[in-house]
């Protein structure tokens, strides 16, 4: 597969799990250009594709302002030849809500 290849599959992955995210957390907000989803009182994640690991990385703020800042910190990464669609979103679901 070439790299242009899995960049597609990743930004398709990537669609699909902010449309589930959407229908478990609500409509995103727009964070300085970025989709953003709210949790808790004010802690926000987004979705965010690396091509150069294969992977998809749930990215959390714990304020609006943060978010705002770009002041994001990575959570685990989750690697797309290891998890189906399904996997993957309940994997990130579980990392979200713990």
């Amino acid at each position: 597969m070439t790299s242009q290849e899995k960049k597609k599959q990743i930004e398709e992955r990537c669609v699909l799990l902010e449309r589930q995210f959407e229908e478990r957390y609500g409509k995103p907000f727009n964070v300085s250009g970025k989709k953003c989803f709210m949790v808790g009182n004010d802690e926000f994640f987004m979705v965010t594709g690396l091509s150069w690991e294969n992977a998809i990385v749930i990215e959390y703020a714990s304020s609006k302002a943060e978010a705002e800042k770009n002041m994001f910190e990575d959570g685990d990464l989750f690697y797309m030849e290891e998890l189906s669609d399904k996997e993957m979103f309940e994997s990130m679901v579980k990392e979200i809500e713990e």
